[in-house]
């Protein structure tokens, strides 16, 4: 395996990380969505209200929201650093491709070198070596 293969292969294993930190959020994300939609349901009552009970409900709906907020923020970050890790994949993929098609331009030229230096030794035998033939 090549530098720029295994450089390749390590930006891929960041990428990796990335989404795997993203799904993590976005599965934290809709815990606390899951949540919220359980004490909205849950916060319908008939009768009497206890003053204290409601507070406490406010503020736990209200850590609720912060929460997702910041889940959702954190989740945004996440999208980010996934499509900036993509394009660092992508980069080195594209630097080693080129590379390769330049090693691969020189491979061939130094072969068609080659054989250019061949055919001319050849060809220097062949005349050095040459003797007419007396005509009858």
């Amino acid at each position: 395996m090549s530098y720029r293969e295994r450089l390749e292969k390590l930006q891929e294993q960041e990428l990796a990380r990335a989404v795997q930190a993203m799904t993590l959020r976005e599965q934290a994300l809709a815990e606390k969505q899951a949540l919220r939609r359980e004490y909205l349901a849950s916060t319908v009552k008939r009768g009497r209200v206890d003053p204290i009970e409601l507070q406490a409900g406010m503020a736990y709906g209200q850590r609720l929201e912060r929460d997702i907020e910041a889940r959702t923020a954190a989740l945004q970050h996440s999208a980010a650093m996934v499509a900036e890790e993509r394009l660092r994949v992508m980069e080195r993929r594209r630097d080693r491709k080129a590379m390769e098609a330049l090693l691969d331009a020189r491979i061939a030229a130094d072969r068609l070198e080659h054989n250019r230096t061949a055919i001319a030794l050849m060809d220097e035998a062949a005349v050095t070596r040459w003797r007419p033939t007396p005509l009858a």
